[in-house]
C-alpha cells in the first residue's frame, strides 16, 4: 500500500549510465545525468560559467530592438517602458529601466494593475503615444497585433510568451517562441530577455555599466515564472543566487529580512518566499510598489516599502484562502466537467491565478477563474501536466478581448456574457483529451546509509533544480519502525534529518516494515512518498 495511491517508475531500471560515466562520476551523479540527457556531453552540463549561455544570435531581432532602443537613447527621445504585473515582468522592466537610466536616457516605466487585464490595450497605446515616442513593452506584446498596429508610435516587444500565427507588424518583435526550431533560447524568461538587452545596449551606448549586476533580478523572474532550467537557465539562476546571497541593493536585502533568508539561498526561497511577495503589490494593488523596492537607492526607503509588501503578502494569503474554498464548492458540482470555468463578481482578479493552479492540482483538469465585471471579465486558466491550454485558447481566441500566455498558465480578457458560451466550448474541446495519471518519478534505488555530506556536495553540482531539472528523488531499501525517530516535522532515518507531511509521517508510523522516496532539495532532505512492506493492503 503506497501512501500517494500513485504508480512509481524508477528511471534507473531503463535508464543505464556507461560504465565511462560511473568511473568519471560516481554511480549516483553518472544515474542523474543520465536521467536528465545530459551524456553526450556532461561536463558543460556541470559548467555554469556565462561563457556557456545560449548566444545572443540565437534570440530573433534581437540586435534590431536593441539598437532601436540605442538610437532612441542617442537622440533624446521619451522611452516608455510598459511590463508587466508578475515578478518576471517587474524584474525585466527594473532591468531595462536601470541600464537606461546608466545612459541618461528619457525613460519611464509603467506597470499595469492586473484588473485591467493582461498587456496592452488600445487606451493605453493611445496614451503611450501623446507622451512617449519610443514604446518598448516586457513580458508582453506579442498577442497585440491590432493595438500595436493602430498606433502611431515605435514600438519594441520584448518578450518570452508564445506567439500567435500573426505578429505585430509595425514592431521589432523580439521574442525567441518566434523561432521555428528548438533553442534553449527559447526557456528564457523575460528578465533574462531584458539582460540580453542590456548586454547589447552596454555596447551600442558605450556604457560604463556591467549587466552582470543584474543577474540577481535575473533569477528572480526566471524563478518566479517557472521557467525550464536548462543549462542557461541554471547558469543565469546560479550566478544570480550567488549575487542575491551578497547582494548590496537596499530592496532585495530588506527583502532578505522580512523573508527571514539567511545568506544560503536556493531556488526554492526564491519560489516561495520571494517571488509571492513581488508579487503580491501587483495582485491586489500596484506593482508600482515591487518595482520601486527593487529600484530603491536608500535603505530607509527600501524598509518602509518591504514593510509595505509584507503587509499586502498577508492580505494577499487570506483573500486567496477565502476565495480557494468557495471556488473549491462550486467546483465539486462541476467534478464531470473537461475544463472547469467559474466566476464570481466578488473574486479579486489578483489572486484568481493563484486559485486557478490550486482547483487545477487538486481536481487534476484545467481551471478557469474569472473575476466577472458588469461588461468585461478577466480570467486566469492553469492546467496539469500533459495538456496544453495554450493551444485550446488560440482555437477560440475570437471571443477574447486579449489574451496570452503558455501551454501550463493563461492570461484573458472577454465580454461577461460570453462567460457560458467559454465555459461551453473548453469543456467540449477538452473532451477525451484528459491525460494518464502521472506516475512519481525516481531517479534510484539509494539506501539512506549512502547519504553523507560528500554527497550532499555532489548533488549541488546538479543545480538549481526546478523545472525539466527536478530535485533528485531516490527510492529507499525496506525499513524498519526501528529505523525512525518521529518529532513535528521532522524524521530521524538511521540518524539522518528528513522533512515530512505529517499525514505521510503518521502513515509510516504505523507500518512496521516501509520503503521511502525520499529527495534532495539543497537545504535539506525530504520525504515524498511511503509503500508499506508488512503486508498490509495491495500495492497499485
Amino acid at each position: 500500500m503506497r501512501f500517494s495511491g500513485k504508480r512509481w517508475e524508477v528511471l534507473s531500471d531503463f535508464l543505464k549510465p556507461s560504465q565511462d560515466l560511473v568511473r568519471r562520476f560516481g554511480h549516483v551523479i553518472a544515474q542523474l545525468l543520465t536521467n536528465r540527457g545530459a551524456t553526450e556531453d556532461p561536463d558543460r552540463f556541470l559548467d555554469l560559467k556565462l561563457k556557456n549561455v545560449v548566444s545572443s544570435d540565437e534570440i530573433p531581432n534581437l540586435r534590431e530592438g536593441a539598437y532601436r532602443i540605442a538610437e532612441a537613447v542617442k537622440k533624446g527621445k521619451r522611452i516608455v517602458l510598459f511590463g508587466d504585473y508578475d515578478a518576471d515582468g517587474i524584474t525585466g522592466t527594473a532591468i531595462l529601466f536601470m541600464t537606461l537610466k546608466s545612459a541618461g536616457a528619457r525613460v519611464y516605466p509603467v506597470l499595469p494593475k492586473r484588473n485591467n487585464g493582461y498587456g496592452l490595450s488600445k487606451d493605453l497605446i493611445r496614451q503611450f503615444s501623446r507622451y512617449g515616442d519610443l514604446l518598448v513593452t516586457v513580458d508582453n506584446g506579442t498577442s497585440a497585433v491590432e493595438e500595436i498596429d493602430s498606433s502611431s508610435i515605435e514600438t519594441v516587444v520584448i518578450d518570452h510568451h508564445n506567439a500567435p500565427q500573426s505578429l505585430p507588424s509595425r514592431a521589432v518583435v523580439v521574442n525567441p517562441k518566434i523561432l521555428e526550431r528548438d533553442s534553449e533560447a527559447k526557456a528564457l524568461s523575460s528578465a533574462g530577455m531584458s539582460f540580453y538587452v542590456s548586454v547589447l545596449l552596454r555596447e551600442f551606448l558605450g556604457l560604463d555599466l556591467d549587466p552582470r549586476v543584474f543577474l540577481d533580478l535575473v533569477a528572480l523572474g526566471t524563478v518566479a515564472d517557472v521557467m525550464p532550467m536548462n543549462l542557461t537557465n541554471r547558469i543565469l539562476v546560479s550566478k544570480g543566487i550567488n549575487l542575491l546571497q551578497v547582494t548590496s541593493r537596499p530592496g532585495l536585502k530588506e527583502l532578505l529580512r522580512v523573508c527571514n533568508l539567511s545568506s544560503e539561498i536556493a531556488t526554492e526561497d526564491i519560489a516561495f518566499f520571494i517571488a509571492p511577495r513581488i508579487n503580491a503589490p501587483g495582485r491586489i494593488g500596484s506593482p508600482d510598489l515591487a518595482f520601486k523596492l527593487l529600484t530603491a537607492r536608500s535603505y530607509e526607503e527600501a524598509k518602509r516599502l518591504a514593510f509595505r509588501i509584507e503587509d499586502l503578502n498577508d492580505y494577499r494569503k487570506k483573500l486567496t484562502n477565502a476565495i480557494l474554498e468557495k471556488a473549491l464548492k462550486l467546483a465539486q458540482a462541476l467534478k464531470d466537467k473537461n475544463f472547469i470555468t467559474l466566476w464570481d463578481k466578488r473574486w479579486h482578479p489578483g489572486v484568481i491565478g493563484i486559485v486557478a493552479g490550486r482547483l487545477s492540482s487538486l481536481l487534476e483538469r484545467p481551471v478557469a477563474i474569472f473575476s466577472q465585471g458588469k461588461l468585461t471579465s478577466v480570467g486566469s486558466v492553469r492546467s496539469v501536466e500533459g495538456l496544453d491550454v495554450y493551444e485550446g485558447l488560440r482555437s477560440f481566441s475570437h471571443m477574447f478581448i486579449k489574451w496570452g500566455g503558455h501551454s501550463q498558465a493563461a492570461g484573458l480578457t472577454l465580454e461577461t456574457r460570453l462567460l457560458g458560451s467559454f465555459s461551453d466550448a473548453m469543456d467540449e474541446y477538452f473532451k477525451g483529451r484528459t491525460p494518464a495519471k502521472q506516475p512519481l518519478q525516481i531517479d534510484m534505488e539509494l539506501p539512506v546509509d549512502e547519504i553523507n555530506p560528500a554527497l550532499e556536495k555532489d548533488l549541488k553540482k546538479l543545480s538549481p533544480f526546478g523545472e525539466k531539472n527536478p530535485y533528485p528523488t531516490f527510492l529507499s531499501e525496506e525499513l524498519n519502525l526501528s529505523d525512525f525517530a518521529f518529532s513535528k516535522r521532522l524524521i530521524k532515518v538511521k540518524g539522518k534529518n528528513f522533512k515530512v507531511d505529517w499525514e505521510l509521517a503518521d502513515f509510516i508510523r504505523k507500518s512496521r516494515k516501509v520503503k521511502l522516496v525520499y529527495r534532495f532539495k539543497e537545504k535539506y532532505w525530504e520525504i515524498l512518498d511511503a509503500e508499506r512492506t508488512d503486508g498490509f493492503g495491495e500495492n497499485p
